[in-house]
């Protein structure tokens, strides 16, 4: 019995420690230089559940789940929640430095970039994202400046320092006086001179044949896929694959940063809709890169994000052991847009000072919400009665008997008589007119403002399923005035009909899955560092960003054969 279990124990063993060493032979086996093309694709905020729910609304696993090589870390020089200007500068550099901070490390170097490098080295250079393309994650590997915010200044640091430079962002290099933010100096007619094919819309794409680009395809960020202006602007695939065709023409190789920006956004809305639509663009992006590696065997293709954001989970308390990530199917457009259009459906009125606050609700005079309304009322003095219409509504209202009337109908409603003067609650008014209200409140908390609109009319064909009374209660609780947190509030709203819970609206500081695939691939297996990032890619490029290399790669493999 003994010697049976041990024979077959020892089967187990030595078959697993014959897995083990096959592994480690080809751990550290990459030559010095060995890949002469770099892709590097940065899922901005790109966390584990981003994975798990894209899979889920797929069907399938995403094309390049099968390449992973392990975890990387993500904290700071100051905080282990980093934010993208640190985390981006660790992945470009290979120095930790302060949240907020580009390229500059807290002792004031401004290190060199993998992208530097690569260009040093006679290599061409890109960079790509749906952001603005001075903003954190595209800007730390050309530029350096210690506020983040300091997106003028980025982007003078832009043109001849990258060869292909494609996103938003047009206004980075405007003149002001053609509605940019450069007080005097115009950088997009700098890149012409400098040899540069300007562009600004897809259909030019298939125009331009020279060796550098600028490509700046609004005057500040792109939008979410599912919002994308489909005939004007390119998908992030299209300017992956523009990148590549135009980088590729040099023998000496290229590197290429791409980044699928608003990811991460998504998760600071805790929008389930624009994220997993992001992801899928973003997927779209990296099979042009594994393509290309897969007829160029000198490549390499890395995938990793640079944080996490919003601590999502798929899973809620009220949902128990279910998600319901499918709901989302049918949606046509992300959170914002949803904003944007009960923003602009809305009748607005003000609340002036007339208004009265009874127990949180806001009642104001009939005849001024009438008129503001652009609505009639008629006063019979004989019976004591108004007869109002408003928004192809009519009701009327006894104020001796305190009723109101539609189509001799009497309904509930909520108003009460002050010298004369009927106030009635503003949630009556829109109930009665087959509307909802909502309020904005300026920076005192003061009520300003109504918003007079049909939400479920409004939200329900953009997110694509029916909205509960509970649903349109909560989206008119929050403060219209203030658009992100309208945003917000629809956010969790679509959120509670997938399942999916949030941690948080920032980052978190979790570990990140990265995948590599081609030459070189397997020196990512196991957990790095942010900062070990560009090492590894210098070493397999051969473009010596960093002294002693080969000791770091030997010192790394021989912590992963411990």
């Amino acid at each position: 019995m003994f010697s049976k279990f041990y024979s077959r124990s020892a089967k187990v063993f030595i078959a697993a420690v014959l897995i083990w060493t096959s592994l480690v032979s080809v751990v550290g086996a990459e030559e010095k230089g060995s890949a002469k093309n770099v892709i590097l694709l940065i899922p901005d905020g790109m966390g584990i559940s981003y994975l798990t729910a894209t899979r889920i609304y797929k069907g399938e696993e995403l094309s390049f789940e099968r390449y992973v090589k392990g975890l990387m870390k993500t904290a700071s020089a100051d905080t282990n929640v980093t934010d993208s200007a640190a985390a981006g500068t660790a992945m470009a550099t290979g120095y930790k430095t302060n949240n907020g901070v580009i390229s500059v490390t807290p002792d004031g170097v401004k290190p060199d970039s993998i992208l530097d490098a690569a260009r040093e080295s006679g290599k061409s250079t890109g960079l790509v994202a749906t952001s603005r393309i001075t903003h954190a994650t595209p800007a730390v590997f050309t530029a350096h400046d210690p506020s983040r915010g300091n997106e003028v200044a980025l982007a003078t640091e832009y043109i001849n320092n990258v060869d292909v430079i494609l996103g938003g962002g047009r206004d980075m290099f405007l003149p002001e006086s053609e509605g940019g933010k450069q007080p005097e100096r115009n950088l997009v007619e700098e890149a012409k001179a400098a040899g540069y094919e300007y562009i600004t819309n897809r259909s030019e794409i298939g125009q331009v044949d020279g060796d550098q680009i600028l490509g700046l395809f609004a005057m500040s960020d792109l939008k979410y896929e599912i919002d994308r202006d489909k005939q004007n602007v390119p998908s992030l695939a299209e300017m992956t694959k523009l990148a590549v065709d135009t980088l590729s023409k040099n023998d000496k190789g290229f590197f290429l940063m791409v980044e699928g920006s608003q990811i991460d956004w998504a998760g600071h809305a805790n929008d389930p809709i624009a994220l997993i639509t992001d992801m899928l663009a973003f997927e779209e992006a990296v099979d042009v890169a594994l393509e290309f590696a897969r007829e160029n065997s000198d490549t390499l293709v890395v995938v990793v994000g640079d944080h996490e954001t919003g601590g999502m989970n798929i899973g809620n308390t009220p949902g128990g052991y279910q998600e319901n990530i499918a709901v989302l199917k049918n949606a046509t457009g992300s959170v914002n847009t949803v904003g944007a259009e009960l923003l602009s459906k809305a009748i607005t009125t003000d609340v002036g000072s007339s208004v009265r606050v009874v127990n949180h609700d806001i009642y104001m005079p009939l005849r001024e919400v009438v008129d503001q309304l652009d609505g009639k009322l008629d006063y019979n003095g004989t019976d004591l009665t108004v007869d109002v219409e408003i928004a192809n509504s009519a009701f009327t209202v006894n104020l001796p008997e305190k009723s109101v009337k539609v189509a001799s109908q009497e309904q509930e409603s909520d108003f009460f008589v002050e010298n004369g003067t009927a106030y009635f609650n503003l949630k009556s008014i829109a109930e009665l007119i087959g509307l909802q209200v909502a309020y904005g409140q300026d920076e005192d908390g003061n009520v300003t403002t109504a918003y007079w609109v049909d939400v479920k009319q409004v939200v329900e064909p953009i997110v694509g399923f029916k909205l509960t009374e509970e649903d349109v209660a909560q989206l008119t609780s929050v403060n219209w005035n203030n658009a992100t947190t309208l945003i917000n509030e629809v956010g969790t709203v679509v959120s509670g009909h997938a399942l999916i819970s949030w941690g948080s609206r920032h980052h978190t500081g979790e570990e990140l899955p990265l995948y590599a695939y081609g030459k070189g691939a397997n020196e990512f297996v196991g957990l790095i560092d942010n900062t070990n990032l560009p090492r590894i890619l210098s070493y397999l490029m051969g473009v010596e960003l960093f002294e002693n290399e080969e000791a770091f790669m030997q010192e790394l493999e021989k912590r992963r054969n411990q």
